[in-house]
């Protein structure tokens, strides 16, 4: 017998219902693109648009990087960080882009402005904000370490990836608070059309189609493209990592695609101290 606190057949089935409803208008949404797409932080839009001119220069760069004060001290630090440290300590950003390289300051741009996205607003949907921020470094933390480690792959382009693999999440959770969405069924309906939705915001970012192959299939864990591994295998990697590290006793995991392409076990991999050092270093970047 339902006690107090159980949901009656009812109360189960209206919440179905809801759920069903809530899918199908999300679904036309996406289908009609009258879904809202999140719009790149604007800092990294112009830094973007600015090198893609075949006349950009490193003055030029370092002119528009400045106007965002907290933009450029993050980027010092990390051009004055144990990775990137030189003999000396710089002090403008026009060092920073010497010392680090434009294609670098690019990804590095990316990734600090969608840390900053990340951390504020949408204070309606806080606590599922908080979650999706968390995980994000995570698994960007994860994606450079594997990169770096494993792979031929930029650990800095892998962790921009790790970044906006589940950017299509954040859409979703802003339109289903307007519908009514709330709690469970908010965070079941963002896992189940993130990816489409991701792959549509990454597109419309202007971002490269190896990127926007990483929100459309990175919880594909039977994909198994010839070649290389590329960034959707890596942020792939990283998930099953994580999942790993609280599950141990998971057979399965040994069959993947992911696995056998890379030639290591998910043991050999959780059992990697120089991995779990470079994920630190990552996610202590990240994280400050």
């Amino acid at each position: 017998m339902p006690t107090e606190n159980t949901p009656s057949r009812r109360d189960e089935g209206e919440q179905t219902a809801l759920e069903q409803d809530l899918l199908r208008t999300l679904e036309s949404e996406i289908a009609s693109n009258r879904l809202v797409l999140p719009t790149l932080p604007e800092i990294a839009l112009r830094v973007r648009e600015l090198m893609a001119q075949p006349d950009c220069s490193a003055t030029q760069l370092a002119r528009l990087i400045s106007s965002d004060a907290a933009l450029a001290a993050r980027l010092l630090k990390v051009a004055n960080s144990s990775r990137y440290r030189g003999h000396k300590t710089i002090d403008s950003i026009q060092s920073a882009i010497t010392r680090l390289g434009m294609q670098l300051v690019r990804s590095l741009v990316t990734q600090l402005a969608l840390l900053q996205s990340l951390h504020g607003g949408a204070a309606d949907i806080g606590r599922q904000l908080a979650v999706l921020s968390r995980h994000s470094l995570e698994i960007g933390a994860h994606c450079h370490a594997l990169a770096q480690c494993y792979t031929k792959l930029d650990p800095e382009e892998a962790l921009l990836a790790g970044l906006v693999h589940d950017i299509g999440k954040l859409p979703l959770l802003l339109r289903l608070r307007s519908l009514g969405g709330t709690g469970e069924t908010a965070d079941r309906l963002a896992r189940r059309l993130h990816g489409r939705v991701g792959a549509m915001v990454l597109e419309a970012w202007h971002f490269t189609p190896e990127m926007v192959a990483v929100a459309a299939g990175h919880e594909d864990v039977q994909r198994n493209p010839y070649g290389a591994p590329d960034y959707t295998d890596v942020v792939l990697l990283a998930h099953l990592l994580l999942h790993l590290r609280h599950n141990r006793q998971q057979p399965w995991a040994e069959q993947l695609p992911v696995f056998r392409k890379l030639r290591r076990s998910p043991q050999q991999m959780l059992d990697d101290d120089v991995l779990a050092q470079h994920t630190r270093a990552a996610l202590e970047r990240l994280s400050t």
